[in-house]
């Protein structure tokens, strides 16, 4: 009997990559997805649920398998109220695994950021360490966060900042050598790759650099 994935953010680009992935891995046999619209995708393992993730009414029944994979976020430019980027970066998040961790799902493997830390002077850092802290807290047989230096891919909101920013980190990249290296851009399927396979095999860290996550994929590769 194989897994049951749970996915939230999976419309967004790393998570897009993740179903995806998760359609095609023989170690899983359902997938299930909570999104806000529908997600057209007639794959025989996939189950995409409707539900608004602040109300736990509309998905505590379905919230239920064996491994939880968090992808959702926001930018400050989509969301310039504080107090909702911090709903939408830490509050979510720590509900939905709540209910996850309440039905039973063993393993959390969650999208930070690099340089995530709760002491942090940055709001955005500051706020993805606050909730891997607190996620963590929570007790979940395993728990992982994955933290990405700028995403590569192509996304299908406009995001002019990012684009512009990818432009010139396309330019700097080879540049960025030894202890830089996890600075570089990281594509969506490297993340989506290393997320299953720490779901799948473990880790022996809870917290994974974007440099170290190319190596995650080596090592997948290799299992395969």
């Amino acid at each position: 009997m194989g897994y049951t994935g749970l996915i939230i953010g999976a419309t967004g680009l790393t998570g897009t990559a993740l179903v995806s992935q998760l359609l095609e891995n023989e170690n899983y046999d359902r997938i299930i997805t909570l999104s806000r619209k529908r997600i057209d995708n007639n794959h025989p393992k996939h189950e995409n649920h409707i539900a608004h993730l602040f109300d736990p009414l509309t998905y505590q029944e379905q919230l239920k398998g064996d491994h939880l994979f968090i992808c959702t976020g926001t930018t400050q430019s989509q969301t310039p109220d504080r107090e909702e980027y911090y709903r939408i970066e830490h509050d979510l998040p720590l509900q939905v695994a709540k209910v996850a961790l309440k039905n039973g799902v063993s393993k959390v493997v969650a999208i930070s950021a690099l340089g995530a830390n709760p002491d942090s002077k940055l709001r955005y850092n500051r706020g993805k360490g606050e909730m891997e802290r607190d996620l963590e807290a929570l007790g979940f047989k395993e728990s992982y966060f994955v933290q990405p230096a700028l995403i590569g891919g192509k996304r299908d909101e406009k995001r002019p900042l990012e684009s512009t920013m990818k432009k010139i980190q396309k330019i700097i990249d080879p540049l960025l050598v030894g202890f830089l290296k996890k600075y570089r851009t990281i594509e969506p399927e490297i993340i989506a790759s290393s997320m299953i396979y720490m779901a799948v095999n473990g880790y022996n860290k809870v917290r994974i650099e974007s440099d170290e996550l190319k190596t995650v994929v080596s090592r997948s590769e290799q299992v395969q």
